[in-house]
C-alpha cells in the first residue's frame, strides 16, 4: 500500500495530510492562527496534487489514480470540514452555536463529498455548490479581519458564516470553476501570503 506513495500526484497529497496534522495540532494546543496557517498549505497542495495527476496520468500505472481519489478525498474532509468544525468550536469555546455550526458543516460536507464522489464535475468543469475546499481560506480570512470586529462578537460571525457557507456546500443553484491552470499559482500565492499574514499575527499576539 505504501508503495501508492511513489506516485507524484499521491506523494504531494501525502504532504498535504503533514501539514494538516500540524495545523490540527497547533489549533488544538491553542495556536490556532498558526493552525489555520498550517492549514493553508494542505490547501494549496490539494489543488497541485490533482494539476500533477492530469499532467502524469499517462504514467500513472492501473490502481493508481483510483487509490489517488480516495486519498484525496480523506484529505478534503480533513481540512475543508474537520478542521473548520474544530476551529469553530475552539473559538467559541463549545457555546450551542459553535456546536449547530460544526453540526450542519460536518453534514453538509460529508454530504457535498459523498456527491462529487459519485458524481464529479459539470461537462464544462464546474462544481455544483461552493467546494468544501474553500473552507480553510474563509476560515484564514476570517481570523486576518479578526480585529475588525468586537471581540466578544467575533465568535458568533465566524459561527453564522459557516452556517452559511455550509449550506451553500449543498445548493445545486450555485456552479463555481475548479481552480486550475493559471488559477493555481494564484491560490498558492494567497495561502503563502495568507499564512504568513497569520504568522506575524500570532507572533504579534504573543508579545502583547
Amino acid at each position: 500500500m505504501i508503495g501508492y506513495l511513489r506516485d507524484y500526484a499521491n506523494a504531494i497529497t501525502a504532504l498535504a495530510y503533514l501539514f494538516a496534522v500540524i495545523g490540527l495540532f497547533l489549533a488544538l494546543n491553542r495556536k490556532i492562527e498558526l493552525g489555520v496557517a498550517a492549514m493553508l498549505w494542505t490547501w494549496f497542495l490539494d489543488h497541485w496534487d490533482g494539476h500533477v495527476a492530469r499532467k502524469t496520468s499517462h504514467l500513472r500505472p492501473r490502481g493508481v489514480p483510483e487509490f489517488g481519489k480516495s486519498f484525496d478525498g480523506f484529505a478534503d474532509f480533513l481540512h475543508g470540514v474537520i478542521f473548520p468544525a474544530a476551529v469553530i468550536m475552539l473559538i467559541s469555546q463549545g457555546t450551542a452555536l459553535s456546536l449547530v455550526a460544526s453540526l450542519f458543516l460536518v453534514l453538509a460536507g460529508a454530504i457535498r463529498l459523498s456527491y462529487f464522489e459519485n458524481v464529479g464535475l459539470t461537462a464544462d468543469a464546474r462544481f455544483t455548490g461552493i467546494p468544501v475546499s474553500y473552507d480553510t481560506p474563509l476560515l484564514a480570512v476570517l481570523l486576518l479581519l479578526r480585529p475588525q470586529f468586537p471581540v466578544d462578537a467575533f465568535p458568533t460571525i465566524a459561527a453564522i458564516a459557516f452556517i452559511i457557507l455550509a449550506l451553500l456546500h449543498v445548493t445545486t443553484a450555485i456552479e463555481v470553476p475548479a481552480i486550475r491552470g493559471t488559477a493555481i499559482p494564484i491560490a498558492t500565492a494567497f495561502a503563502v501570503a495568507g499564512s504568513l499574514a497569520l504568522v506575524m499575527i500570532s507572533q504579534s499576539g504573543l508579545q502583547q
